[in-house]
């Protein structure tokens, strides 16, 4: 406990997360009142562009789930993602992974993730589910596709964070929340993650979901810390106090994982979401770590990471994907999923 919490090259993303966090102090306050209209602009424009983008949806050519989430990052959506494109898959599917291109990084951990899995990028998921279609895939698994309105699905599977649940949100730029809580009407079924909040608190938040939603249905999972890889091969926790360094959505989660999984972390340098390292931020990490330094990161820094730091030193933190409660609701989202492919 008790660790140095450094932030990196900030930009916008990083003056964002400070806002939101109240960080700012009374600076903070007067920009949150002054942002009230941009809020509000943004909750009308998100309304109308849903119901254009509705209006003109299209069905896929196979079926399809989306896992999306309200918020800006932070809810598991790629390690839920291809968890069930694994689960899909050991079930006798085919399928795809479509993910909308904007961060280089979750594609490249999806491939990792699942070698046999095709991913296919791009803003026109339509394009791309056309093309994992006549590739020969059967099934569609929509990486953050929630607030994408106009491509179809036949599941909506929606991730709220257990740690960051709150029944009256501030919507961007105010908050981090893309949509109000009411927006998981919309769902088939909301999926409760948790990280380090206890599954108890995971609970009572289903159990605010299903208030909110209108009655449904909501599971809960654990995103659990499963143990440690180096150069590609498994091993034991650091043999020594660490460096963690991560460009996620919420940096103490992943350093309070890495402690349960073993790791002392003596510092935490975090980079903005979806940071894309350079050589500068090498060398940054480099002086931070010290000479032969352990580094501790996740599979999501891990892709980009290895090829600027001695993949020798990186320590990367494996994720598992537990469900707590509600599995039986998800088998049979996933059973009926499965009926509407071609034979």
């Amino acid at each position: 406990m008790g660790e140095r919490l450094g932030v990196a090259s900030g930009g916008m993303v990083g003056f964002a997360r400070r806002w939101w966090g109240g960080e700012l102090g009374a600076a903070g306050g007067a920009l949150s009142l002054l942002a009230v209209p941009a809020e509000l602009l943004w909750r009308t424009s998100s309304a109308l562009h849903r119901r254009a983008a509705t209006r003109r949806r299209v069905a896929p050519p196979v079926p399809a789930v989306s896992v999306g989430n309200l918020a800006v990052g932070g809810a598991g959506k790629t390690p839920v993602a291809a968890w069930l494109a694994a689960e899909l898959r050991g079930r006798g599917a085919r399928p795809a992974l479509l993910h909308g291109g904007y961060a280089a990084d979750e594609p490249a951990l999806h491939r990792r993730l699942n070698p046999e899995v095709p991913v296919y990028t791009g803003r026109d998921r339509l394009t791309s589910a056309r093309q994992a279609a006549a590739a020969g895939a059967d099934i569609l698994v929509l990486d953050d596709a929630f607030q994408h309105h106009a491509l179809g699905r036949d599941l909506d599977l929606v991730l709220v964070a257990a740690e960051h649940w709150t029944a009256h949100p501030r919507l961007l730029p105010r908050g981090p929340w893309r949509e109000g809580p009411g927006a998981l009407r919309r769902a088939d079924l909301v999926v409760v993650t948790r990280r380090t909040s206890s599954a108890q608190d995971a609970e009572w938040v289903a159990r605010e979901v299903r208030r909110v939603a209108g009655g449904v249905d909501a599971a809960c999972l654990h995103l659990r810390p499963a143990g440690w890889e180096c150069a590609g091969s498994p091993v034991s926790a650091p043999p020594e106090p660490a460096l963690a360094v991560t460009a996620v959505a919420d940096p103490a989660a992943f350093a309070a994982n890495a402690r349960q999984a073993g790791a002392e972390v003596h510092a935490v340098l975090a980079f903005p979401d979806h940071h894309d390292y350079d050589a500068a931020d090498a060398a940054r990490i480099r002086g931070a770590a010290g000479p032969g330094g352990v580094i501790v990161t996740t599979g999501k820094d891990a892709v980009k990471l290895e090829k600027l730091v001695d993949p020798e030193r990186l320590w990367v933190l494996r994720q598992e994907v537990v469900l707590e409660h509600g599995a039986a609701l998800l088998t049979a989202a996933l059973d009926r999923l499965l009926a509407g492919r071609r034979t």
